[in-house]
């Protein structure tokens, strides 16, 4: 027995599967090639194939948003706009000193920042005593489907005119509500409150302007203007409330001070007079009875003077020393230097404050005014030192006087010591009424420059213009977002749709067909409409064939499903150059393809030719052609392949087609693959082949058996069934490598159970018609029961 090389691969190489098609030389290109750029066609069946799930998500997607959208309530802004100015620097002039303001380079940041103060919304939320208005938080809640659907086409509702100022509308006072008046539950209530309004309040300041627009956004109209007025008004009122109280507080601790020291200096008058009338002391120099009291009496008095001039002079220079403002000592107020000094600075300063409402701090004329301030500063700051020097000179002259007076005072004895002692008591209470009094002066003196200052008590903030009552809602933008989630939901519906495909690892269409596999698409059998499979015929050997067999979708002559298998009849016709062929393998890549009905009605349809058709069912591991056509399995090609020789006795005719004859499988054996790469198989084939004009053969998928491979080598092609939709590329390129491995030769691939809706117009069009002209027909493509 020669050895059969047909078997063995083509080289050692080929055996790896995953090997580029383009490798082998039995796999040639055909059709469109892999590399064909993408055309816009192909791009709009992606999209019409998915054609519902886009229309589906664009329909949920934008049924919910615009529900959502018209559930949402319409929202109204009030606006009040206020004027924010800050004070002119204040400027006071005395006949000592010049007093003059700074303005402040955080004040707009502060009034602003003042503007969303949570104590502020707290403010508002008391004084309209929001947190016993359910329409505040009850009028933006979401409504219910009927009120959205009566909200979409009604037309929105007018407000009612309402006063832009509450009558009798009592603001709550800033004090009120930081100063511990309120108990944490009070405080903790008032809190959402507060952020609705801090979340609904929004600060816009005009460019170029001192106006600050102040917008509440709610979905009450009457509410919105109410509370942007209210925000207006508290926030005056609380700029007022804060630029007077630093000065009520300081003019009232001055106000104490002064009254204080007056009742001390009334009562250190009467404890003056009171002590010189007990002592008999003059309140003014007297002169003694005799020469010697009378010389004792003016050496005492001039000692006394000499003292007084000293300790003056002793207690202004302590005083001056010990003073941090240099200008406050009194020698220093009189002098007529300083005074000179500080009215050429005034002069000065009010120039360059005329020059600088024109000019800019660089204009020439204001340097040189800026120059001649820093020298008469200069020289007023030098002035306080050097009166203090000479206060100093003045205080050793008067302690040199006072020494020589005590010496010329001890010569002259007979003076008494109480009465110099009575006098020297009485003249340190006058020091000291005197010094008090000159305090009191000094306080006066700022008393007076408070009410000066505080004269203008004008506010820096003011309503410009008070809110009106909104007419038209500002939003929600329900349309805009309903296209926005329109536009959204269909480019990812798209996206979608591109995704599965792209994820889809499935062959569809004869261009797939031919893109993937480089195959010949030998023919398309659509599914039928009511997608009927033959399935579970195990048992239906006394069925009627034509009624549950593959033979049931040919029955009639103008059904699509007929038409199919006769195209399938003529490509393999013309499959072979010379002679149609004769003996032909019907194969799949996996189970449930539809190979049976394939090979049954490719055998059916060739028999209608007239020639003499023998179909084999060499699936020996689940035989179904007898299911199909409802003989008996009694006996087969089993039985030839164990030494039976009798072939006329084995295979059994078709009554409805006489040329039409069928050999089952018989029992199935234990070792198929051996039986059908056996010499017999192939000399049964040889035998066969003279008596028939086509063979068809049926086999178990090539992925799963080895048995289609070794058929393969023993006919004149094979012919590929995959299942449109469901067969993966993969596994279906891997059965024809593996086909192609040992040599087979394949005709070409059947696309099986197509949905003709998914195929080009042409495919749809012209298989739609068919069916609606055949609707009584039984038609589409039955996978096996695998």
């Amino acid at each position: 027995m020669s050895q059969d090389n047909r078997l063995l691969p083509v080289s050692a190489i080929d055996r790896t599967m995953d090997r580029p098609l383009s490798d082998f030389s039995a796999s040639k290109p055909y059709g469109v090639s892999a590399t064909e750029p993408t055309n816009i066609r192909e791009y709009l069946f992606v999209v019409l194939k998915r054609k519902w799930l886009i229309l589906s998500l664009v329909l949920v997607v934008t049924s919910l948003v615009t529900i959502q959208a018209f559930r949402a309530p319409s929202i109204y802004a009030g606006e009040t706009t206020i004027r924010i100015e800050q004070k002119a620097p204040n400027v006071l002039q005395t006949k000592e000193i010049v007093i003059a303001g700074q303005g402040d380079p955080n004040f707009w940041g502060t009034q602003l920042k003042l503007l969303e103060n949570p104590a502020l919304a707290r403010q508002v939320v008391l004084t309209l005593d929001l947190q016993h208005n359910p329409s505040f938080f009850g009028g933006q809640t979401q409504g219910g489907v009927f009120s959205s659907l009566r909200r979409i086409f009604a037309k929105p509702k007018k407000a009612n005119d309402s006063p832009a100022v509450s009558p009798g509308l009592t603001v709550v006072g800033e004090s009120e509500v930081t100063g511990g008046s309120l108990t944490p539950e009070q405080l903790a209530e008032l809190e959402p409150y507060e952020d609705a309004i801090v979340a609904g309040e929004l600060v816009e300041p005009v460019p170029t302007t001192n106006l600050v627009k102040i917008k509440f956004i709610h979905s009450d109209p009457e509410l919105a203007q109410k509370i942007a007025n209210t925000l207006a008004e508290v926030f005056v009122n609380n700029n007022l409330e804060r630029s007077t109280e630093h000065s009520t507080k300081a003019e009232d601790q001055l106000a104490r001070e002064i009254a204080n020291l007056q009742t001390k200096i009334k009562h250190d008058q009467e404890v003056q007079f009171n002590y010189a009338k007990e002592k008999n002391l003059p309140l003014v120099n007297g002169t003694a009875g005799n020469l010697e009291a009378t010389r004792l009496a003016t050496l005492s008095g001039q000692l006394l003077q000499a003292q007084n001039d000293r300790k003056n002079l002793q207690a202004q220079l302590e005083a001056a020393r010990k003073e941090r403002d240099p200008f406050s000592v009194p020698d220093v107020n009189t002098s007529a230097r300083v005074e000179k000094l500080r009215d050429r600075i005034s002069a000065l300063k009010e120039t360059r404050d005329a020059l600088l409402t024109t000019y800019t701090p660089e204009w020439p004329g204001v340097k040189k005014i800026e120059a001649q301030l820093q020298g008469l500063e200069a020289e007023l700051d030098k002035a306080p030192s050097e009166i203090v020097t000479a206060m100093q000179r003045k205080y050793e002259a008067a302690v040199s006087q006072e020494n020589l007076l005590r010496r010329s005072y001890e010569q002259q004895k007979g003076t008494t010591t109480q009465q110099t002692r009575d006098q020297i008591d009485l003249l340190a209470m006058t020091q000291e009424l005197e010094t008090n009094r000159q305090i009191l002066n000094t306080l006066l003196q700022r008393q007076r420059e408070f009410q000066v200052s505080n004269g203008d008590r004008s506010n820096e903030v003011s309503i410009a213009t008070y809110s009106r009552l909104p007419r038209e809602p500002i939003g929600p933008q329900r349309f805009r977002n309903i296209f926005i989630a329109f536009l959204l939901s269909l480019v990812a519906g798209i996206g979608l749709a591109f995704l599965l495909d792209f994820l889809d690892d499935t062959l569809k269409s004869v261009d797939d067909v031919d893109r993937y596999l480089h195959l010949p698409a030998l023919a398309l059998i659509p599914a039928s409409r009511d997608r009927g499979r033959l399935i579970g015929i195990g048992g239906a050997a006394t069925a009627a064939p034509n009624d549950t067999t593959a033979l049931a979708m040919i029955s009639d002559a103008r059904s699509p499903v007929a038409e199919s298998y006769r195209h399938l009849r003529t490509s393999l016709l013309l499959s072979s150059a010379g002679q149609p062929p004769k003996t032909i393998l019907v194969t799949s890549s996996q189970p449930s393809e539809g190979k049976t009905t394939t090979a049954i009605n490719t055998a059916f349809m060739l028999a209608q030719t007239g020639a003499d058709v023998l179909i084999i069912d060499c699936d020996l591991r689940r035989p179904r052609l007898h299911a199909h056509f409802g003989i008996p399995n009694s006996k087969g090609l089993t039985n030839w392949l164990s030494g039976e020789r009798d072939i006329d006795n084995l295979m059994q005719t078709y009554p409805a087609q006489p040329n039409l004859k069928l050999l089952t499988s018989g029992p199935v054996p234990p070792n198929p693959a051996e039986l059908l790469g056996s010499d017999e198989m192939r000399k049964l084939l040889a035998v066969l082949t003279e008596r028939f004009g086509h063979v068809v053969i049926d086999s178990p998928p090539a992925i799963s058996f080895t048995d289609a491979s070794i058929l393969s080598t023993m006919v004149d092609g094979v012919v590929l069934v995959v299942h449109g939709g469901r067969s993966s590329r993969a596994v279906v390129r891997r059965a024809k490598q593996q086909l192609l491995d040992v040599g087979a030769h394949i005709f070409g691939v059947v696309l099986n159970n197509v949905k003709v809706e998914t195929q080009d117009y042409y495919y749809s069009g012209y298989y739609s018609a068919s069916e609606y002209d055949d609707a009584d027909a039984p038609g589409g493509v039955a996978g096996e029961a695998r």
